[in-house]
């Protein structure tokens, strides 16, 4: 019998539940929850201190920080984020992440590629792999420079907005350290890695794991539906993709290419210990051990993050019972968003052009369009009226593509613009990290007392609302409390996710959220 949970599930790189725009709820409260005067604070402080503890990604740091590029740019306030992930992996990772959203030497579909292969896919293009060394390199640097803020370049946005003073030498080095085994000389099969996984969760089923597969996304997933809609309507992510990333680790194939290097922000190191003798009390006991490897998740997928919510509701549109857009082109719409968010300090809508629009701006792409360019360029006339004459039809064609071109080199210097304009509207937002034992470092500490406004807390931390931990002395009276529950966890069944969904939040200086 197939196991309930995976053992070797060690860490998690991407959460279970879809983004959460923490400035969009502050400034949107019902008045029953925000009666304790949370906006009208807000409204008039220096800097808005929100906590993100066990996100397991950057989706929630990521959407704080494009909607604070089109919230706060015109204020004088300050958004300061502070991110706390236990494991140094989790944290490189999430620093590389946000990295790709504001590197300005690509273009803002590459970056959207780009992150979400390495946010969601075991194995990577070539080309991704390449850059990810690149760009470790660079993080490498900025993490071992102790003085960074003062010995900075004006124009790097990187340690303009990253804040890394609060983590001690040894965690810098443990950085620093993942980083360098983004390089493509670490060898790692994860193919192998995530067969061998499979192999150990199925069991004897391993034959028959497509059935496995089956079950899971019809009688667990598809029935937890989409967030914001109609369970019944079943769910945005589509089984061919869910089946696809259990089987092989690939989630997005935006082209037809070859996924044939790793994932290196994927792996990371696992501490254990030997069960060599059991002690009087019959406890395990033994040497400590450490593996370096795929300690992630084969089982709950990474759609969610990006994939099952946004703001613009015709990627939702149902067609004869079902969807007819996937959890990919929303992802790519939600990563696309934040980025030119940050670029423009505008929210981003999608554009108004159909697909005649998109094919004049691309050019002469059918037979017809070529044989009408051939027979321009072989004219020995170029006056227009005698070439309207010889090709009826070319010269408006011409004056098109003309025109397409002109729109083209001017959407490029305007987004040039939006680059240098970019490092401005980051001034208002400071990204702090946190790794290592969250008690002594922020729990219980009177400087960090009722500072947050904002508080979200992983699936792995819910443990920290109990009140022997001290969270509840870091929110500011009213503040937010987002927590992400268990509803998409496949292991568990819609009996237990409704038991671990019952959170006490008795306490009267709390306005609590609860995400699902």
């Amino acid at each position: 019998m197939a196991k309930v949970f995976d053992e070797e599930n060690v860490h998690h790189f991407w959460g279970l539940s879809p983004r959460v725009d923490v400035l969009d709820l502050l400034q949107h409260l019902p008045v029953a929850i925000s009666q304790h005067g949370v906006l009208e604070r807000l409204a008039g402080a220096d800097a808005i201190h929100i906590l993100q503890i066990g996100a397991s990604d950057c989706r929630n740091s990521a959407k704080a920080l494009s909607s604070a590029c089109t919230r706060l740019a015109g204020l004088n306030q300050v958004l300061h984020i502070w991110v706390y992930e236990e494991a140094p992996e989790v944290l490189a990772r999430h620093m590389l992440l946000l990295s790709i959203l504001l590197d300005t030497r690509m273009p803002v579909r590459q970056r959207t590629e780009f992150f979400l292969e390495l946010h969601n896919n075991a194995s990577i293009q070539a080309t991704t792999a390449e850059y990810l060394e690149k760009q470790a390199k660079k993080l490498e640097d900025l993490t071992l420079d102790y003085s960074a803020h003062d010995a900075a370049e004006e124009n790097d946005v990187l340690s303009q907005l990253f804040d890394l003073s609060l983590l001690k030498f040894q965690q810098r080095d443990d950085v620093a350290a993942t980083f360098r085994n983004y390089s493509r000389k670490v060898v790692y099969d994860m193919q192998k890695a995530w067969d061998a996984r499979s192999r150990k969760f199925y069991g004897t089923r391993y034959d028959y794991r497509r059935n496995a597969i089956d079950w899971d996304y019809h009688m667990r997933l598809a029935q937890q539906g989409t967030p914001g809609l109609d369970p019944s309507a079943g769910s945005i992510i589509h089984f061919y993709h869910f089946r696809r990333w259990r089987e092989s680790g690939i989630a997005y194939e935006l082209r037809d290419c070859k996924y044939n290097e790793v994932n290196r922000t994927l792996l990371s190191t696992a501490y254990g210990t030997r069960k060599e003798y059991k002690d009087r009390l019959g406890n395990d006991k033994g040497c400590s051990v450490s593996a370096w490897g795929y300690w992630g998740d084969t089982l709950n997928s990474p759609f969610h993050s990006f994939g099952t919510a946004c703001h613009e509701r015709s990627f939702f549109k149902i067609s004869n019972k079902q969807f007819v857009h996937t959890s990919a082109a929303v992802a790519e719409y939600n990563v696309t968003a934040m980025i030119e968010e940050i670029r423009t300090g505008q929210p981003y809508a999608l554009p108004k052009e159909g697909i005649a629009q998109s094919k004049l701006a691309a050019g002469p792409t059918t037979i017809e369009d070529l044989e009408d360019m051939a027979a321009h360029n072989a004219s020995d006339t170029p006056s227009y009226g005698e070439h309207q004459d010889s090709v009826p039809g070319t010269d408006k064609k011409r004056q098109q593509w003309s025109a397409a071109a002109t729109q083209t080199a001017e959407q490029q210097a305007q987004s040039a613009s939006s680059d240098a304009a970019m490092l401005d509207r980051c001034k208002h937002v400071k990204i702090h990290f946190v790794t290592g034992d969250i008690h002594k470092l922020l729990l219980g500490r009177s400087k960090y007392g009722s500072m947050f406004s904002a508080i979200t807390v992983g699936h792995r931390h819910v443990h920290l609302l109990e009140k022997q931990h001290a969270l509840l002395g870091l929110a500011a009276p009213g503040a937010l409390l987002a927590v992400e529950t268990v509803k998409y966890m496949l292991q568990l069944s819609s009996k237990q996710v409704g038991g671990l969904a019952l959170l006490k939040s008795g306490q009267t200086r709390w306005s609590c959220f609860l995400r699902q």
